[in-house]
């Protein structure tokens, strides 16, 4: 391998500029250093591919190692490859991803979409025999090798005159690990739907508004609870403040919570979804009209967002506002609504527990029951839900551990 990259960096600049496939550059690019890889590697999935460019030379000459199970071409998926500088000093082992996909998917945002997957991509890999620096092909902006810097995710120079044979073989093994290592957690899926799982990911976690005031949160709602035609518009239910649990009772359960003889999970789902969204409109309005007439308060009101529609990795569905310790305090506000007409039990997430324990002075439970009448009852507490309300375990998950050696 060494002489074959060796020649390539002595060779490329005073070469002929046009791409000659009889050239013995030309053999030594695309033919005897990827059929040298190829066979160290000896990978049926593993595709190796070398390119000078077409017609005239490319500035920026790579040989490709790609996962025929992720990508088949450099211009889409991730890949290995070895990509050489324009002025020929050194080049480059990169983990890296195809610039072109993101040119036709983002257009003027490419480089930053780019950018954002690698960074994802780059956190996640422990490993230190890499660095996670930039790699600096002496590219114009813009420009193909400009592209190819924005898209790398790990890489590691190698100067010319200075190679080493060893080196450069460990090296190429440990990222062929690790490129199977990502792929491994690719589970199948495809290259396109992984970036867009990245992206979902960053757009709720890094979102800063919903851009929804409470009235058109309400209204969002509100046509959603109205598209089976269940729900009429003119139906104004009301929350009704009382004490916490004061009418908690285990006694007289069919009637209060009745339990159908069977099951119809796709109903039930889909009337929990409703009950919930019922009981966020109400919060929303509610805490609008607590903020609005509050003169310390009132300027907050339209600062309210329904982060539940967001995501729920929050673990809370609503951001208001409040005093807390005489000052105003962002508060955060989990919404547990039931049709029951009593207060009864509730399930909670573990994101739902973290965020409290996390949150302890501003989070708030609010808890709607009776949520068919017109007069809805509700309490609110604040802290941890674990300080608030006895948890059962309901699920348990788990993990393989491995074998169990015993001796």
């Amino acid at each position: 391998m060494k002489q074959f990259f060796q020649t390539i960096l002595d060779r490329y600049i005073s070469d002929d500029h046009k791409v000659d496939n009889s050239s013995y550059l030309y053999d030594t690019l695309v033919k005897k250093l990827p059929r040298e890889i190829r066979d160290r590697l000896n990978d049926p999935d593993l595709l190796v591919k070398g390119s000078m460019g077409q017609g005239n030379k490319t500035l920026y000459p790579w040989v490709s190692i790609l996962n025929k199970n992720i990508t088949t071409s450099t211009q889409h998926g991730i890949y290995v490859c070895y990509l050489f500088r324009s002025d020929m000093k050194g080049f480059y082992l990169v983990l890296q991803q195809g610039i072109t996909y993101f040119e036709n998917k983002y257009g003027r945002e490419k480089y930053k979409i780019a950018e954002l997957i690698s960074n994802y991509i780059r956190n996640e890999i422990d490993d230190l025999t890499f660095s996670k620096d930039p790699i600096d092909l002496h590219a114009s902006k813009g420009s193909l090798g400009y592209g190819y810097e924005k898209t790398t995710i790990i890489q590691k120079y190698y100067r010319s005159g200075e190679l080493e044979e060893n080196v450069l073989v460990e090296d190429l093994n440990k990222m062929i690990e690790i490129y199977a290592f990502i792929i491994k957690h690719f589970n199948s899926n495809k290259y396109e739907d992984i970036v867009e799982e990245i992206l979902d990911y960053e757009r709720i976690h890094n979102a800063k508004s919903l851009n929804l005031d409470v009235d058109e949160a309400s209204k969002v709602i509100q046509e959603n609870l109205n598209e089976d035609g269940t729900e009429p518009y003119d139906l104004n239910r009301q929350l009704n403040q009382v004490e916490p649990k004061v009418d908690t009772s285990e006694k007289f359960k069919r009637i209060t919570n009745p339990i159908p003889k069977k099951i119809d999970y796709l109903k039930k789902a889909k009337d929990d979804a409703k009950t919930g969204l019922i009981g966020e409109k109400l919060v929303l309005d509610y805490e609008r009209n607590r903020l609005l007439n509050d003169r310390r308060l009132e300027d907050y009101a339209d600062k309210i967002e329904w982060i539940a529609s967001k995501s729920d990795y929050y673990g809370y569905d609503i951001k208001s506002y409040d005093i807390i310790d005489n000052e105003v305090k962002e508060i955060h506000i989990e919404v547990k609504s039931t049709k029951s007409k009593v207060d009864t039990k509730f399930q909670v997430s573990k994101g739902e527990v973290d965020a409290s324990k996390k949150d302890k002075d501003i989070y708030f439970v609010y808890r709607l029951y009776n949520i068919n009448s017109i007069k809805v009852s509700f309490y609110r507490v604040r802290g941890e839900i674990e300080d608030n309300f006895d948890l059962d375990p309901i699920t348990f998950m788990a993990t393989y551990r491995g074998p169990n050696i015993q001796a």
